[in-house]
């Protein structure tokens, strides 16, 4: 191009050209990324981000955990660092703050229930990220006194993600500005998740073909109500008298549990078969689910049931009844209430025609509100307009394409690495980020991503749970040392 004689060219600030010119950097902060509902969550956002608006980054403060290679497949950004071991470690704010400097993160999401929080939060303060957003989960275990004078220091300027409505609820009763707070419920995969054969996954888990098989899908802690379940068992099995329960999970209560159920004479009716990666094959394998907890959030695990069309029983709690419309999708029982859970039970493996249409209309209702697109969809919004807020505008969404031809996918492609930590698709790992469609298998058309079939609500941000505004305000329609370095092209 020639250049007119006495023209100069104009050039802008290099920050100014850097922030227009890449998509805003989220940073996820986890103490480690193993296989919880907060995790898992975070990965199906990771997965589905628009990548010309958003670069998802996980940011790990201990050590991995068991989703970090998913992480990666997700075409997240990955840094470990190694902090944390010891349950206090003044240093760790150092750490993370250069590690944010170092990632140039535009926005901080950490979750509310970890003790990584007031690190994570003063850490993006002294590193000038934009924002920072803290992620309600629902259930609020208990903060000492430290905790929560750091938490009133470090709460103005915050912005928070409420899964359900009833914890958007709890954050306004606790002081937090509506103005402040975006509802963005957790989404499932409906095409992972879609109903399967139940004869193939009873053979294939080598489980009785006929016997009735209730799965409790969930963290072996206390707040699950796993005791509370043990405890309807004599009842139920009065009526039902070879039912199983089958517990999939790990967590504190790993050997107590078990020795509960012996000293009960219920060991034949009850297995313990630990953490499973295979849960849609659980899902298929069982008559329905059960959830006796007593306190939720938005559970993850029953979005996954309804999604696998399976019927499911839940204590009335949190955000459950969210999810569950009571006798239409599900059973709702009061939680710690064991004779009116046994009861709901009986009731729906005695009558197995009533138990399948309630199933229908569980992945029904998992079609119509819970897709992770719709979930991803919900986060952008709320980002896009906190960002703007905060100075750091993002790219507007371009109309007629789907947020999964947009996001990484889950189809791997091959992988290469530098050997220092560094690994990148087909050998690159320099950091960068290519979209263009014919470099390593990742098209910008759209073809890479395998979720294009998810039957949820793509198109719009409202349905029961009222819309999201561009500021992230809701509107309801009812009331180390060193450190490690993973990078994955999307």
């Amino acid at each position: 191009m020639r250049r007119v004689p006495g023209l100069r060219r104009l050039r802008a600030p290099q920050s100014f050209l850097d922030r227009a010119a890449r998509p805003a950097r989220v940073v996820f902060v986890f103490l480690d990324f193993g296989e919880g509902g907060a995790q898992r969550g975070a990965l199906e956002a990771m997965r589905r981000l628009d990548r010309r608006r958003f670069e998802p980054v996980l940011l790990c403060v201990r050590r991995r955990g068991a989703l970090v290679d998913a992480a990666v497949e997700a075409g997240a950004v990955v840094r470990l660092l190694g902090r944390m071991e010891r349950a206090r470690d003044p240093r760790a704010v150092t750490a993370i703050a250069a590690a944010l400097r170092e990632l140039r993160a535009d926005a901080v999401i950490v979750q509310h229930y970890s003790r990584v929080l007031p690190y994570a939060l003063a850490a993006s303060r002294v590193a000038g990220v934009p924002q920072s957003i803290v992620q309600h989960q629902g259930h609020r275990p208990p903060r000492g006194r430290a905790r929560r004078a750091a938490e009133r220091v470090l709460r103005p300027g915050l912005r928070y993600l409420a899964i359900s409505a009833a914890t958007a609820a709890a954050l306004r009763a606790d002081g937090a500005p509506a103005a402040d707070i975006a509802l963005v419920p957790h989404g499932v995969d409906l095409l992972r998740f879609a109903p399967r054969d139940r004869a193939t996954a009873r053979a294939d888990l080598e489980l009785e073909r006929d016997r009735p098989i209730v799965l409790v899908p969930a963290r072996l802690d206390p707040v699950k109500g796993h005791a509370d379940l043990l405890a309807a068992l004599p009842a139920l099995r009065e009526r039902v008298p070879d039912v199983l329960v089958v517990c999939v999970g790990d967590g504190p209560l790993r050997r107590t549990l078990p020795a509960l159920a012996r000293a009960a004479g219920l060991a034949e009716a009850v297995r313990f078969v630990g953490h499973r990666k295979d849960m849609p094959r659980w899902l298929a394998a069982c008559d329905l689910v059960c959830l006796p907890s007593r306190a939720e959030g938005l559970s993850l695990a029953l979005l996954e049931a309804h999604a696998a069309g399976r019927a499911s029983i839940a204590s009335a709690v949190g955000g459950i009844p969210e999810v569950i419309v009571d006798r239409k999708t599900g059973l709702l029982v009061p939680p710690r209430s064991s004779a009116l859970l046994a009861s709901a039970l009986a009731s729906l493996l005695e009558h197995p025609d009533g138990c399948a249409v309630l199933a229908r209309a569980a992945r029904q209702r998992a079609e119509a509100h819970f897709s992770a697109d719709t979930s991803a969809r919900r986060l952008e919004d709320a980002l896009a307009g906190w960002l703007a807020a905060a100075g750091r505008p993002v790219p507007d969404r371009k109309p007629n394409r789907s947020l999964a031809s947009m996001g990484a996918g889950r189809d791997a492609g091959a992988t290469g690495g530098d050997g220092n930590g560094n690994v990148g698709r087909d050998g690159a790992a320099d950091g960068r980020v290519d979209t263009r469609g014919d470099h390593g298998g990742g098209h910008s058309e759209g073809r890479l991503n395998q979720a294009d079939n998810d039957t949820g609500d793509h198109s719009a941000s409202r349905g029961e749970y009222g819309g999201i505004h561009s500021d992230g305000r809701v509107s309801h329609d009812d009331d180390h040392g060193g450190s490690d370095f993973i990078q994955r092209k999307s």
